[in-house]
């Protein structure tokens, strides 16, 4: 039997994390995952109220921080490569901006009738995806480049405490990965080899519950994204590959607050330059269920939203009868 995945939206002001949990068969015990909410990542009552007294947390953020004190060769190889990552999203922004632009002028061209210009915005779509996964792909070279951290949790130091999050996960009827700062939560499931433990625990039956950012990570891609940032001008950005578990969605938490949906031309231009994968927006009591090859929403009637290409918002489709 397959586990089922769930993916929720933010769980504040109101939590549906315990009728989710609810859903989840067997008796056996909740693994909770926090470390996107770094220092915060030991507050869990709440959390544990919810899953009940037996959740076995994961403090996977601290124990990272330990062997970052106590394996200084370690520490280094890691930050030595996650420097040149920077580095490099750092470059890839120069040549984005640009193309962005260049891809806004040439819609508003097409809108305006211009038939010449049609291919050219074909061109600088094709061009902007290029970059796209041109940053995805530099990304994992300069990986391969550091076979010391290519797959961390093989080292011996790491090893120990990849294999205890094995046998918790072996034990577990559900594990829950919570949201918080995405890119953080990312490094730190990557580095203990979280990836391809939560692909077998779903395998074997587990079901998984993320919400937020953390639902982001299991997703094929994650994208970060706000349109009025503090610095100037936002424009969406790839961060990495996700963790390949919901595959054909883009998941964008907290949408309302971080994009301007009333302007249909920014709405299209991140649905576009997306495609085919469907961008969702997630808001507090989302509740992403599969159908089949479609993704569809438990929670209240607009707390799911599908970003169109033409520049439309649609409340996402609700599951006829219970969940899929």
């Amino acid at each position: 039997m397959v586990g089922s995945l769930l993916l929720l939206g933010p769980q504040r002001p109101s939590q549906n994390l315990s009728e989710a949990l609810g859903t989840v068969p067997g008796d056996g015990p909740v693994v909770l995952i926090t470390a996107g909410w770094r220092h915060d990542e030991g507050e869990v009552e709440s959390l544990q109220r919810v899953a009940g007294s037996s959740a076995l947390h994961l403090p996977i953020y601290r124990w990272f921080d330990e062997l970052m004190t106590s394996q200084p060769a370690l520490a280094n190889a890691w930050r030595l490569r996650q420097a040149k990552v920077l580095e490099l999203k750092a470059l890839h922004r120069l040549r984005l901006l640009p193309a962005i632009d260049a891809l806004r002028q040439m819609m508003d061209r097409v809108s305006a009738g211009s038939e010449i210009a049609r291919p050219q915005f074909q061109w600088s779509l094709d061009h902007l995806r290029e970059l796209d996964q041109q940053l995805l792909d530099h990304a994992a070279v300069i990986s391969r480049q550091h076979p010391e951290v290519l797959r961390p949790w093989e080292h011996p130091a790491v090893a120990a405490i990849h294999q205890r999050v094995a046998e918790a996960f072996a034990g577990s009827r559900a594990i829950l990965v919570a949201g918080g700062h995405v890119a953080v939560l990312r490094n730190r499931l990557e580095f203990f080899g979280l990836r391809p433990l939560l692909h077998q625990a779903v395998a074997r039956g587990t079901s998984v519950i993320a919400w937020s950012a953390g639902a982001m990570c299991l997703t094929d891609r994650i994208v970060l994204f706000y349109d009025d940032p503090p610095d100037g001008a936002g424009h969406p950005e790839l961060l990495d590959r996700g963790f390949e578990m919901a595959d054909s969605v883009v998941l964008l938490p907290h949408c309302r607050e971080r994009l301007t949906l009333s302007d249909r031309r920014r709405v299209s231009l991140l649905a576009t330059r997306f495609a085919p994968d469907a961008c969702l927006g997630l808001e507090n009591g989302a509740w992403l269920v599969r159908n089949g090859d479609r993704w569809l929403n438990r929670g209240p009637p607009g707390s799911a939203v599908w970003l169109w290409p033409d520049g439309d918002v649609r409340p996402l489709a609700r599951p006829l009868e219970g969940p899929a």
